[in-house]
């Protein structure tokens, strides 16, 4: 299982498995909000900020995954999600 930490301006670290990132990312395409998230999943001990850091880089770039040398391309499926093709103002 792989982990990845996201950095804070708070000095501490969040830490989300595979699992746990596959999770969020289910569950937000479904309109969870952070906040839901971790009031329903509570013995993760996830901060509502580190839930939405991912849930951004989610949006930012279409994946959870940590990024890596190779180019990365997104599948339209979820890029064709309507929550993603909203235009924003």
């Amino acid at each position: 299982m792989s982990l990845q930490c996201l950095s804070t301006n708070n000095n501490y670290n969040m830490v989300f498995s595979d699992e746990d990132k596959i999770l969020i990312k289910s569950l937000y395409l479904k309109r969870y909000t952070a906040k839901r998230l971790t009031d329903e999943f509570s013995e993760k001990s996830w901060t509502k900020h580190g839930v939405n850091k991912l849930l951004k880089k989610l949006r930012d770039t279409g994946t959870v995954d940590i990024a890596t040398k190779r180019n990365h391309t997104t599948t339209g499926s979820f890029q064709s999600h309507p929550h993603f093709t909203k235009e924003r103002k």
